[in-house]
């Protein structure tokens, strides 16, 4: 396992990140990394499957994130979401480099239970069916599930990590719902 600590970065891949210019400085990406870390590895968890090619995914995405944050421009794309899509280019190199497909299921701590016995245990058997029908999803719509629901990005901000139109977004949003309230036996709406 490993575990990046911005903190002992050299100086010179941080020199960039100082300046004043308006650009984000070191200290927004290593709080951007406290915050966020957990849900970037769990994306890359979802598409490798693999715990620890996805800690190290996720530990290469913070770092090159720190060496290239003098590039980081706006452009309405907030810089959690910058990360992802730096995420997204290294999950996408290592399943060509890999050959290797495996798609991982979320992990049910991500999603908080009740207190009450009878509630809880509706939820698992809700979660577990969640997550067989998951499986049964392309990839890329099992990936615009997380980013939307799990890690609360928007249809544009989607659009900018994968690369893709927010109307694209929108419709394999639309046409992975259908498919898991099929599989899951709930109708066949996109809401």
């Amino acid at each position: 396992m490993v575990i990046l600590c911005l903190w002992h970065l050299k100086e010179s891949d941080i020199v960039a990140s100082n300046k004043s210019n308006g650009k984000p400085k070191k200290e927004d990406l290593v709080s951007l990394y406290e915050q966020s870390y957990s849900k970037v590895a769990q994306s890359i968890y979802v598409r490798v499957g693999n715990q620890p090619d996805a800690e190290d995914l996720a530990s290469e995405t913070f770092l090159r994130a720190m060496r290239s944050l003098d590039s980081y421009q706006e452009r309405g794309l907030q810089m959690e979401a910058w990360v992802f899509k730096i995420a997204h280019n290294l999950v996408i190199d290592h399943l060509r480099k890999n050959g290797n497909h495996k798609t991982a299921m979320l992990d049910e701590e991500a999603i908080e239970g009740e207190d009450d016995l009878s509630q809880t245990v509706e939820i698992d058997i809700q979660v577990d069916n969640l997550m067989e029908a998951l499986t049964y999803l392309p990839p890329m719509h099992r990936e615009i599930i997380f980013l939307r629901f799990f890690a609360g990005f928007s249809a544009t901000e989607c659009s900018d990590i994968l690369g893709k139109t927010p109307g694209t977004v929108r419709a394999m949003q639309c046409t992975a719902i259908k498919s898991l309230r099929k599989t899951m036996g709930q109708g066949n709406g996109c809401e």
